[in-house]
């Protein structure tokens, strides 16, 4: 194919993954305010499956430094599809709030009964302002910066915290000029029994 057609085509993908991934939200959207998003538990390595979606997002964005670090014994029971949709989410996120040239770094890390999840970006000396940490994880909420362009409806990290929540974790955010934005998921290895 010749240099138009290859541009119309990557365009028309580009716009067929955004009109997926907006669809995906909205159901995932109506299904967590329903009933829960249900997780569907395997015996699963956490380090080999953030690195699988860090991979995916690489691929998405070959300009992109994403660095990646695991320590710790990284065995447990989640829903591996959901866990995938947490790290894209995530690292998505955090390319999307960062300056271009700097990296995004990732780590998963053992933490006795449970794992962590970091996703850190640095934020060109911004740090998420206060009335916006307080309604971060609501639907429809999207930062200052996320133009129509990125196509997000602004469900990302609502559906990433209800999957968190569904894996009986928490999700937290910390954010400040000086050390930039971190996302931290601490997800036990096994079903809590309630």
């Amino acid at each position: 194919m010749d240099k138009r057609t290859t541009t119309a085509v990557s365009r028309i993908q580009a716009a067929a993954d955004r009109a997926s991934r907006m669809i995906r939200d909205l159901l995932d959207f109506n299904q967590a305010r329903m009933r829960g998003i249900p997780v569907h538990r395997e015996p699963l390595d956490f380090h080999a499956l953030v690195l699988k979606g860090v991979k995916e997002v690489r691929l998405a964005h070959p300009d992109r430094h994403i660095a990646f670090h695991a320590s710790g014994e990284g065995q447990g029971e989640w829903d591996g599809d959901r866990l995938a949709q947490v790290v894209t989410n995530l690292v998505g996120n955090a390319l999307q709030h960062s300056p271009e040239r700097s990296p995004v770094r990732v780590s998963t890390r053992s933490e006795s009964a449970h794992v962590l999840l970091e996703v850190h970006n640095e934020n060109a000396g911004r740090a998420i302002p206060p009335e916006v940490l307080s309604s971060l994880f609501e639907p429809y909420r999207r930062g200052p910066e996320a133009g129509a362009r990125h196509g997000s409806l602004g469900l990302g990290l609502f559906i990433t915290r209800q999957i968190v929540l569904a894996h009986g974790g928490d999700l937290h955010v910390h954010s400040t000029p000086e050390e930039g934005t971190t996302f931290t998921v601490r997800l036990p290895r096994h079903p809590v029994q309630q």
